[in-house]
């Protein structure tokens, strides 16, 4: 599969955001709203200039309206429209008394009063700024790009769109380095089982596979590899495409192969049985006895070919294929 090298891809029109799918490119993907974002709140942020002159400046920079950059920012909520105590507290420590009431005697309203009547004069006449500020996402947005940045390029970045996990990482930046990977991807793994995208599910799971091989993690690896291996023997979101199915990917058989040698082949039989389990098929086109046969000559090193042809022949291409339905009870009558 031809995978995409640029890291920020996002249909505007849509809002698609997908996994690097080559097939699967949205418009527009050379414009990366995130740098575009980082310059807006950077020369806010630590530059003091205006929202109106940040957003003409990126604006010219990246070639962008400034409309669709103002409804951007507003959308994601990095900046705000109304002002709230505290952001207001902390625009009102950057100017004395004497400052304040030249801002009133400019507006022609009264200067009379102790600093707090002041205070509550100006709010109520929103005289202070821009009636937009920078809301404390953007904050968490700037102060943690490099982090945010680190974690994407070491783990998701051959596989998935920055913009989507840029939304993900803002809602859960708390959370522990290693996790945040990790529960981004079962994020996609949910997703794709709600929806029963056979496509998506499988490179997910082959996704979280890989995270774990690189963390030398052989027991999370065997439970990603092993849920492929019954999805894709047993494929129940493609029964009506069921002649185009691949059946065993070379993925997963390079991968059990992997596992038999580092594990051995009992851990990975005891867990099959489970994950199979885990799926509560309500149909099935292999069943879980043959399914378990099948895993028996991968970990016997059959060759790899003479599995798929034998798959293809015996399930996928037959034309008089009954889809069972099934319960556990029955489940080894098959």
């Amino acid at each position: 599969m031809s995978q995409i090298v640029i890291i920020v891809m996002m249909d505007f029109e849509t809002g698609k955001i997908s996994l690097k799918y080559g097939d699967n490119a949205p418009e527009g993907y050379g414009l990366s709203m995130m740098q575009a974002t980082f310059d807006f709140i950077y020369l806010v942020y630590k530059r003091d200039a205006s929202i109106d002159g940040a957003v003409r400046g990126v604006c010219n920079e990246y070639g962008l309206s400034e409309d669709f950059l103002m409804d951007y920012l507003v959308e994601n909520k990095y900046l705000l429209n109304k002002v709230g105590k505290k952001e207001f507290a902390s625009q009102l420590k950057k100017y004395n008394t004497k400052a304040l009431k030249k801002i009133l005697k400019k507006h022609g309203l009264k200067t009379s009063g102790k600093r707090d009547r002041i205070e509550k004069r100006i709010l109520e006449n929103k005289l202070l700024g821009n009636d937009y500020y920078l809301s404390s996402k953007s904050r968490v947005f700037y102060k943690n790009k490099k982090r945010r940045i680190r974690i994407f390029d070491k783990y998701l970045s051959n596989h998935y769109y920055f913009s989507e996990f840029n939304e993900y990482y803002m809602d859960n930046f708390r959370k522990k380095e290693e996790k945040i990977p990790i529960e981004y991807i079962k994020q996609h793994l949910k997703r794709a089982s709600e929806d029963e995208n056979h496509r998506m599910y499988t490179w997910n799971n082959h996704i979280m596979a890989e995270l774990y091989h690189d963390k030398k993690n052989c027991k999370g690896m065997l439970e990603y590899v092993l849920k492929n291996f019954c999805i894709n023997l047993n494929p129940v979101w493609k029964i009506d495409d069921l002649k185009n199915h691949g059946g065993l990917s070379l993925e997963t058989y390079n991968s059990l192969l992997f596992l038999n040698n580092k594990i051995g082949r009992n851990r990975i039989i005891s867990a099959y049985f489970y994950i199979w389990d885990s799926f509560n098929f309500e149909k099935i086109i292999v069943s879980k006895y043959i399914g378990y046969r099948y895993l028996k000559d991968i970990l016997n090193c059959k060759d790899y070919n003479g599995i798929v042809e034998d798959l293809k022949s015996n399930f996928y291409c037959s034309d008089d294929l009954k889809i069972k339905k099934i319960t556990q009870k029955t489940l080894f009558d098959f």
